[in-house]
């Protein structure tokens, strides 16, 4: 059999960039007009602190109460 040339190496798989952040998303859409899609975004943020989990599970639980 003959010889095999050197190895090659895989190609690299480059890495997706990270998503932007809430606050860029926010001011970029706010930037553009789109305020209804900015208040959206400030919404999921709150969603996100201790004091929007409280009042997330709140809901939940008045929502499991009907």
């Amino acid at each position: 059999m003959g010889k095999r040339g050197p190895k090659s190496d895989p190609p690299r798989v480059k890495k997706p960039p990270s998503p932007p952040s809430l606050d860029e998303l926010i001011a970029e859409s706010r930037a553009l007009g789109e305020n209804d899609i900015a208040d959206a975004f400030e919404k999921i943020r709150y969603l996100e602190t201790p004091k929007g989990q409280r009042a997330l599970e709140r809901r939940e639980k008045r929502l499991s109460r009907l």
